[in-house]
C-alpha cells in the first residue's frame, strides 16, 4: 500500500515538473524568438466617424458586430419615433393615417437647411417686391400679362435678364452630392430604411433632393410661381413707364412721385434678379508660399441651392399661395450624428482548454427630433454594443441566426 501511495505522488510530481519546464522552454523560445512583424491587415486604421487613421488594428469580424450593434439601435430609434408621431403602435406595427407624418433626415454637415433659408428669404422677398409693384399693375392673369410685354421687354437689359431667368427655369437641375462622413450617412440611411418599415415618410435632402433629376414643373414649384408673378409685375412698370412718356397726364401733381416710387421698385426687383443670374465672383484663396492650394468644397449657386430647397418644399406640401402649410405641415426634421465606434479582438490561450478568439463591436450616437417651428420634440443620445462572440460564432451573425441585442435609448420620445 506504501509503496503505491509513493508511486502516485511521485507521478504526480512527475507531472507537475513537466508542465513547468513545458512553461519555462515556452518562455524561452518566445524570448529568444524574433519581434513579430505586424501585418497588413493589423496595420489598417480602424475607420470611424471623422475618417482619420487612429492606429489601432482592424478586424473584419468586430467590424460586422459594430454595425449590427449599430442596425439594432437604429431599429429602437426608429420605432421610438414613429410611435411618437402615431405612425406606429406600441409594437412599431404601421397604422394607416389618413394625415401620414414624415421626417425629414439631416446630419450635422448638412446643407439642406441653409437653402431653404435661401428659398424663404427669397421667397420673402419677391412677394414683398410684388405687392409693392402690383400697386401700379392691373390685376390679370399672369400668362396674359408675361405674353404681352415680352415684346416691350425684349430690347432691354431688364428684358435680357428676364430671358436669362426662363431659360434658366426650363432646364433639369441635378445634383452632385459631396463627400461626407462615411459613418454619418449609414447611420442615417440605416435609420431610414426603419421609419419607412415603420410606415413614416422618409425624405434625405442631402443624399437626393426631391425632383433633382425631373425637369421643374412650374404648376407645382412654389418658387416659380412668385418668379412668374414678380417678372409680371415688372413688366407692368415698364409698361407705365412708356405709357406716361408719350401721355400730357404725366405732368399732372403726384405723377412725378410716382415715377421715383415705380424706378426705386424697378431697381429693386433689378438688383433681385441678378443676385440670381449674376456669375460667381468669388476669389479663391491664395495657395501657401511654396506649397500646393488647399482643397476647397465644391460650391454651388445661389439659384441651384434655391431650386434645391424648392424641391424639398414641394414634396413637403408648400404650395405657391402666401399661407402655404407653413409651421403645421405633418412634418418633423431629424438631426443625426454618429458619435463614436468601434470594438476589441481578445485572443486568450491556456494550456488545458486551448486557445479562443472573442470580438465585440459597438456604436454610439445621438438625434434631435424638431418641429417645423423648430420647438424640440424629444432628443437622447443612443448605444449597443455586440458581443463578445467567438470567432466560430461569426458566421451566424451573417446568416441571421444571431443578432445583437436593441440597445439603449436615453433620453427617447414619449409615444402620443
Amino acid at each position: 500500500m506504501k509503496a503505491w501511495r509513493r508511486l502516485a505522488w511521485a507521478g504526480v510530481c512527475g507531472f507537475a515538473m513537466l508542465l513547468a519546464v513545458t512553461g519555462w522552454c515556452a518562455k524561452k523560445s518566445r524570448a529568444q524568438a524574433p519581434a513579430p512583424q505586424p501585418s497588413p491587415q493589423a496595420a489598417a486604421p480602424e475607420s470611424g466617424g471623422g475618417g482619420q487613421q487612429s492606429g489601432k488594428g482592424f478586424a473584419i469580424e468586430s467590424e460586422m458586430l459594430t454595425y449590427s450593434a449599430m442596425d439594432a439601435e437604429s431599429g429602437t430609434l426608429a420605432c421610438n419615433i414613429a410611435r411618437n408621431l402615431g405612425a406606429a403602435d406600441d409594437k412599431c406595427v404601421p397604422r394607416a393615417m389618413s394625415n401620414a407624418p414624415g421626417v425629414v433626415i439631416i446630419t450635422g454637415d448638412s446643407t439642406a437647411l441653409s437653402e431653404f433659408q435661401l428659398w424663404r428669404g427669397d421667397i420673402s422677398t419677391m412677394d414683398i417686391l410684388t405687392r409693392r409693384a402690383n400697386r401700379y399693375c392691373p390685376q390679370a392673369g399672369q400668362r396674359g400679362i408675361i405674353s404681352g410685354i415680352e415684346g416691350l421687354l425684349a430690347k432691354t437689359p431688364e428684358g435680357q435678364i428676364l430671358s436669362i431667368a426662363k431659360a434658366l427655369f426650363t432646364t433639369t437641375s441635378v445634383k452632385t452630392p459631396l463627400e461626407g462622413n462615411v459613418l454619418d450617412q449609414t447611420l442615417l440611411n440605416d435609420i431610414a430604411g426603419h421609419l419607412r418599415a415603420a410606415g413614416v415618410s422618409v425624405v434625405v435632402p442631402d443624399t437626393y433632393g426631391p425632383h433633382s433629376l425631373a425637369t421643374i414643373d412650374e404648376a407645382r414649384s412654389p418658387f416659380l410661381a412668385k418668379f412668374l408673378a414678380l417678372m409680371t409685375a415688372r413688366g407692368c412698370l415698364d409698361m407705365k413707364a412708356a405709357g406716361a412718356d408719350h401721355g400730357a397726364a404725366a405732368d399732372q401733381p403726384g405723377d412725378k412721385a410716382d415715377d421715383q416710387d415705380r424706378q426705386a421698385i424697378a431697381q429693386a426687383i433689378d438688383g433681385f434678379l441678378q443676385t440670381l443670374t449674376g456669375p460667381d465672383v468669388s476669389k479663391a484663396p491664395e495657395p501657401p508660399a511654396g506649397g500646393r492650394p488647399e482643397p476647397q468644397a465644391p460650391n454651388i449657386s445661389h439659384l441651384n441651392a434655391v431650386m434645391r430647397a424648392d424641391g424639398l418644399a414641394q414634396e413637403m406640401g408648400f404650395d405657391a399661395s402666401s399661407s402655404g402649410n407653413g409651421d403645421n405641415a405633418p412634418w418633423t426634421v431629424l438631426w443625426l450624428k454618429a458619435l463614436e465606434s468601434g470594438g476589441d479582438e481578445v485572443a486568450s490561450d491556456n494550456l488545458i482548454k486551448g486557445s479562443k478568439t472573442n470580438y465585440t463591436g459597438g456604436a454610439v450616437g445621438t438625434y434631435a427630433l424638431f418641429r417645423l417651428n423648430g420647438q424640440l420634440e424629444c432628443s437622447g443620445v443612443f448605444y449597443n454594443l455586440a458581443g463578445p462572440v467567438l470567432f466560430n460564432d461569426i458566421p451566424k451573425f451573417v446568416d441571421g441566426s444571431m443578432t445583437a441585442g436593441p440597445g439603449r435609448l436615453v433620453g427617447g420620445c414619449k409615444a402620443k
